[in-house]
């Protein structure tokens, strides 16, 4: 049986182009140097999941003519990755009941805190907020039942921010990653696709820069690999990576054993 990802968004926290820069990349008329902010969707076992709501999910929803998802997975609550999530409304009030939403207890406690709102009792007839039902996991690893459907998660950290990665079958899709320890590649054996962000191939203090992601890819030895989350120092006519390694862009669909 096979799934397959769809990326959303490729870009970093910024998107490409980045506001007011004339750079080659932001200047660039190929359409897979624009790059809109990271989330991506998952077609698994007759669902869809989404993975994180930037904050151009409305132009994703409409560029890629995305229906009702099946659940909401939540990496980490940075702006850049949850800035979309009032989006999903429109999803309350086309169908009945609250929206699935799997995130850890840290990204739980932080949307209380950025959406307070969700957690207060209101009407209808004087609010209607996006409706989400939270299914809260610890900050560690473990299996989910999503809908039904087997998900690996696993953590690591960007910063003070604890992120979770999730595992589909053969995929693994890893974003805003920073520090970790080995146990990370415990969850990543025998991979057929991983999915890792990098930022740049200069230094950073929140993200892989491109060597690091390419040692974790060669560490990890999967079949094949995408960058997402990519700044605009990466331009993608630009680019030389080894075999097997790809960068990603807006709209790519890539398929994966389960």
């Amino acid at each position: 049986m096979h799934a397959s990802l769809q990326f959303l968004g490729t870009g970093g926290s910024t998107g490409i182009p980045v506001i007011g820069c004339l750079c080659p990349t932001c200047s660039s008329e190929n359409p897979k140097n624009k790059r809109l902010r990271s989330s991506a969707q998952v077609f698994i076992q007759g669902k869809r999941f989404l993975i994180d709501t930037s904050p151009d999910f409305r132009q994703q929803a409409l560029n890629f003519k995305i229906e009702k998802p099946d659940a909401l997975l939540i990496t980490h609550t940075h702006y850049d990755h949850i800035g979309g999530l009032e989006e999903l409304r429109v999803f309350n009030v086309q169908y009945p009941g609250k929206f699935p939403c799997y995130l850890s207890e840290s990204s739980y406690e932080n949307i209380k805190r950025l959406f307070y709102y969700y957690f207060t009792s209101t009407e209808k007839e004087t609010s209607y907020t996006a409706q989400y039902d939270f299914h809260r996991f610890d900050n560690g690893k473990g299996l989910l039942d999503v809908e039904g459907v087997n998900i690996l998660y696993f953590s690591y950290a960007q910063g003070d921010m604890k992120v979770t990665g999730y595992r589909f079958g053969g995929l693994a899709y890893v974003v805003d990653i920073k520090k970790f320890d080995d146990t990370i590649f415990e969850w990543l054996k025998d991979l057929d696709t991983l999915v890792i962000s990098t930022l740049r191939p200069g230094s950073s203090r929140m993200q892989l820069t491109l060597a690091e992601a390419l040692a974790f890819c060669e560490r990890v030895n999967p079949k094949q690999a995408y960058l997402t989350h990519v700044g605009h120092e990466l331009d993608y006519d630009r680019v030389q990576l080894p075999a097997g390694i790809h960068m990603a862009y807006d709209g790519l669909e890539i398929s994966f054993p389960l």
